[in-house]
């Protein structure tokens, strides 16, 4: 089934019934690195103002988002130092310290997305609109958020109104046929807070290598709704709810020996979340949530000579969570949390041995932040999961917080990580007739493991320039990894997963960003990564030694024009290995610099244009990347 018509026309019809707009303010003259005053929540999962959190974080704001023009959270995380974004026909996944999507949890709102295709969960399926801020914790953390966080977490924090009524639009069009239109509706009333978006984007599929019918980019039409919403039920009780509706429709077009096939998949994804929040006392709080979501995935492969459909196939994934989290101080000096959380998940689909298969977390976490002063934190803690595949497993977590002057802070980690098999690793049974391989799932897999270290330093030069220095180091065991096993009943190559090798990731992040000089600011970011196989010595492929970003920014408030250049660039990375161990420099994907410049200017005062290009200089190589070449867009927001 293609993306629902109602969806679509109950979208336009908010679009014409609301008849007004806002667009999301332009970033202000002070840069954002700056803004250390921002609240996160995701390192210990207790508030703290970002200058103060004794665990490494870092923050993309709102204001930040807006000035990129990014339109969903794999485009805004892209520029970020030190966060590679690799896209391809599974959409936007995420790399952390040299940790592909696999080992990175992606959470909304502190709850885990489901849905993963070969390991990566699409960023672009997470709309921007409502988005407050983006925190991003490096580094293994299944202290306390268990399995899948062994290389980080990425957590998409979502606003609330800030006005007591207000009906928000915007809209942007850019080549290929691609439209995105996003609508909000904010209420501020008493108790009463709210805020629901609606979000419309299209693309066509992108064809940058003519001499073959195949697609590189997929075309796709979507449709988002989400909601967030708060009552304060007392004065110490409130009372939350969340949901979020999701619909996409796909195509491209594939090739294999002289067999061209029509690639069609209709994604639903619902999420809700309800809870409460009680303050029992001045200094505890306790939070209750019930969270369930349901990812669906419908795919036909067809045979575009024959019309047969050569593979089909449904798959339903599951996830009900419940959570319970206690905070309390104990003294002046000790701030204590504890917390369980239940979790089963269900997948159906044609692709796993059996069909269907379920498995059940349960799970204890604890946690103590002792400050014995204001420049000084330390915080240890702990989560024991029991999987109902792989038993009991604990990890351990240290962090701590110095801060040596008003200007010089340094924080530092060590945490093991863990990431327990998934239901692709142990029961998967899939051939892909477009290009003839298999791959097997393996029931005797163990669960991956990780000890990783983090160091932290940050120094303000004179109130003018933020510099910031991370050095990490992740030692990886039982790497789930897949071999070649010989050939599958379509004449590919036919592959089983095996925990096959250990390994290491380590590497520096550096970025300097300076404060706005007569309305001008910049950022510049370097990062070294180095990453081995420690069985066979091969460099991990997939990962780029050296990348790095450069941010440009001039606003001029007086007439409402904001100007925003930013660079990004990757060295060349390990594309594959012919099975020598030894990389060649044909195994070598080339190297890459992405340059995007976007301007915005408030026309009147209820009238604002924006206009940019994407990748300025139209690199584009279809074999190794899926980059669309140059593209110019515009937009116009209003305001009421």
């Amino acid at each position: 089934m293609r993306l629902r018509d109602r969806s679509l026309s109950a979208f336009f019809m908010f679009v014409l019934l609301s008849g007004v707009g806002i667009s999301f303010p332009e970033i202000t003259s002070t840069a954002n690195v700056f803004e250390m005053d921002e609240i996160v929540i995701t390192g210990t999962k207790t508030k703290h103002l970002l200058k103060d959190t004794p665990v490494i974080t870092e923050v993309i704001t709102r204001n930040e988002i807006e000035a990129t023009g990014a339109e969903n959270i794999g485009e805004a995380l892209e520029h970020h130092v030190g966060i590679v974004v690799h896209r391809d026909a599974h959409g936007d996944g995420v790399q952390l310290q040299g940790l592909a999507s696999d080992y990175v949890l992606i959470l909304l709102d502190g709850e885990p997305q489901v849905g993963r295709i070969a390991g990566k969960l699409d960023l672009a399926r997470i709309p921007i609109e409502n988005v407050q801020r983006i925190e991003i914790v490096k580094g293994a953390s299944s202290a306390l958020f268990g399995s899948a966080a062994m290389g980080g977490i990425i957590n998409v924090i979502t606003r609330g109104a800030s006005s007591p009524f207000a009906l928000q639009f915007t809209n942007n069009v850019e080549e290929h046929n691609t439209i995105d239109s996003r609508g909000t509706v904010e209420i501020k009333h008493g108790k009463f807070n709210s805020l629901m978006t609606l979000a419309a984007n299209h693309r066509n599929p992108i064809d940058l290598d003519e001499t073959n019918p195949s697609t590189t980019i997929d075309g796709y039409q979507n449709f988002t709704q989400s909601v967030r919403t708060e009552y304060q039920l007392t004065q110490r009780a409130k009372l939350l709810f969340s949901g979020q509706y999701f619909a996409q429709a796909q195509e491209g077009v594939s090739e294999n020996s002289g067999v061209v096939f029509d690639r069609l998949g209709d994604i639903d994804n619902f999420s809700a979340t309800v809870g409460t929040a009680y303050r029992p006392g001045l200094d505890s709080k306790l939070v209750g949530k019930i969270y369930t979501t349901r990812y669906r995935d419908e795919s036909n492969v067809i045979d575009r000579g024959t019309s047969l459909t050569a593979s089909s196939n449904i798959t339903i994934q599951d996830l009900i969570k419940g959570e319970l989290q206690f905070d309390t101080a104990l003294g002046t000096k000790n701030q204590l949390t504890v917390g369980g959380e239940l979790i089963f998940e269900n997948l159906e689909s044609q692709r796993i041995t059996g069909g269907e298969k379920d498995v059940t977390t349960n799970s204890f976490f604890f946690q103590n932040e002792f400050r014995p002063s204001r420049n000084l934190a330390l915080v240890v803690g702990g989560r024991l999961d029991h999987h109902s595949e792989f038993g009991a497993h604990f990890s351990p977590k240290l962090s701590g917080l110095y801060r040596v002057t008003s200007d010089f802070t340094v924080r530092t980690s060590f945490g093991q990580g863990f990431r327990a098999p998934d239901f692709k690793d142990l029961y998967l049974d899939f051939s892909n007739p477009t290009s003839g391989y298999q791959v097997l799932g393996n029931p005797a897999l163990q669960p991956e493991s990780s000890n990783s270290w983090n160091l932290g330093l940050e120094y303000r030069f004179r109130s003018a320039l933020l510099g910031r220095l991370q050095v990490y180091r992740n030692n990886l065991k039982n790497l789930i990894e897949a071999e070649r096993v010989g050939k599958s009943v379509l004449g590919g190559s036919k592959f089983q997963y095996f925990n096959v090798s250990e390994a290491f990731t380590e590497g520096i992040e550096v970025e300097l960003a300076t404060r706005s000089i007569r309305g001008l600011t910049a950022a510049v970011g370097y990062a070294y990564l180095n990453g081995k196989d420690e069985e066979t010595g091969l460099t991990l492929l997939n990962r780029s030694k050296h990348s790095g970003n450069l941010k440009l920014s001039y606003v001029n408030e007086e007439i409402g024009f904001n100007l925003n250049l930013q660079g990004r660039y990757g060295s060349k990375w390990g594309f594959y290995d012919d099975g020598d161990k030894v990389l060649e420099d044909e195994e070598y994907a080339p190297s890459n610099w992405i340059w995007n410049l976007r301007g915005s200017k408030q026309i009147l005062t209820w009238l604002k244009a924006s206009v940019g290009i994407n990748n300025i200089f139209d690199f584009k190589i279809p074999s190794f990347y899926t980059f669309a070449g140059r593209s110019f867009y515009g937009g116009l927001s209003l305001t009421y």
